[in-house]
């Protein structure tokens, strides 16, 4: 029976809820450091907080004392220059996308993205009949000399630009300035999803494009699920002012607006400073768990697999020696309880290198050197 659209085979999981991960599943953040206690203070105060006045719809952009603490710590940290009212608050990445996919692109319209990239992304672009140009990507992240060469005339770029995914490189600046110069040019758009750029653990940390955004191109996108907890399903986007309306428009004809209750304890949680630190505490814990997994991987897995250099985030690339096949090698893993992802699942137009993306940030140091040594023993 045909499901009538490309969004009916999807990449994620769904079905009954998961147990907790075994090494090396991606994309996992740690639990046992969230501050739960503070949490559920601040939830508990607001248990009883309910009233009339707030029984009703709320306004589809999201809570105004969330946005405005998001685009306040924006400007600290990202120095990205906003307004609260550009601040949308959303359910997850992938609604914005979706969102972003259904104003932005009509039937035929070309969109540029990195291969390998986010399957995610791909599937949502698809979806409204749009033709994704497929950019190779190196240490410099996306090409953005070969996209304009290839695809000048795209109506949107979307990138991952602090960290690129799968592979990890993140975008020169350069390439932001190349990436900005083309969008100002041509009057479209740069699509910047920042999953998990603030883990970032060496070196001064890359200006965000849409920092150095003077036309009004860039909307910016980060999600709560990667930096604090999944089941939150709370993400947003910084968008131009110019798209501010539609996107309101949009959220409210698809959705109505997001619940308000964890709206407000993570309101309460960012503006009483408990966000900041848990995100410098869990760079720290992150920093060390990549350390800890580089050295188990050269000191077991020489010759079996080649890790690339991890600078931010939850997840590592790694390459598998020539004549392996990702697809078998994860399939193997999983029978000996090991969990990780073929680097294959990502690719676009091209085929990628055999490899493995593996996650590392939801996994105690003794965890991760006992899980290099099992997959030693399975390779």
């Amino acid at each position: 029976m045909a499901t009538g659209s490309s969004t009916g085979g999807q990449p994620f999981f769904y079905g009954a809820a998961e147990s907790a991960p075994v090494p090396f599943k991606p994309n996992q953040p740690d639990f046992e450091h969230f501050p739960l206690n503070i949490w559920n203070r601040i939830a508990s105060k607001r248990a009883n907080a309910l009233r009339p006045r707030r029984m009703g719809y709320a306004d589809p952009t999201g809570y105004h004392p969330l946005r405005a603490s998001i685009a306040e710590h924006l400007r600290y940290t990202q120095r990205i220059s906003c307004t609260p009212e550009q601040v949308i608050i959303t359910h997850s990445a992938q609604q914005t996308l979706d969102l972003c996919a259904r104003l932005l692109l009509d039937p035929g319209d070309t969109v540029w993205m990195e291969d390998p990239g986010y399957p995610g992304a791909k599937t949502l672009f698809a979806a409204v009949g749009a033709r994704v140009h497929a950019v190779p990507i190196d240490s410099n992240g996306m090409d953005i000399e070969a996209a304009i060469q290839n695809a000048a005339h795209a109506k949107l770029a979307y990138v991952t630009s602090a960290h690129q995914s799968p592979i990890g490189p993140a975008l020169s600046l350069e390439r932001r300035i190349a990436l900005l110069k083309w969008a100002e040019r041509h009057q479209t758009t740069i699509l910047e999803d920042d999953y998990d750029g603030e883990f970032r653990f060496h070196g001064t940390p890359m200006a965000p494009i849409k920092s150095l955004d003077a036309s009004d191109r860039v909307i910016y996108m980060g999600t709560f699920s990667k930096l604090l907890f999944p089941s939150i399903r709370l993400a947003y986007a910084v968008v131009p002012e110019w798209l501010q309306t539609p996107f309101a428009s949009a959220m409210s004809l698809t959705c109505r607006h997001v619940g308000l209750e964890a709206q407000a304890v993570l309101s309460e949680f960012i503006a009483e400073g408990h966000y900041a630190r848990h995100l410098r505490r869990m760079k720290m814990v992150y920093q060390e768990r990549a350390e800890t997994f580089i050295t188990a991987c050269d000191n077991q897995l020489k010759g079996l697999l080649d890790v690339c250099p991890i600078s931010t985030g939850l997840d590592a690339c790694a390459y598998l020696p020539e004549g392996f096949d990702d697809v078998e090698v994860t399939q193997r893993l999983k029978q000996g309880g090991i969990e990780a992802r073929p680097l294959s699942f990502y690719g676009i137009e091209r085929k990628p290198p055999s490899g493995l993306v593996l996650g590392f940030s939801a996994f105690r140091p003794e965890q991760i050197v006992s899980g290099v040594s099992r997959i030693s023993e399975i390779l």
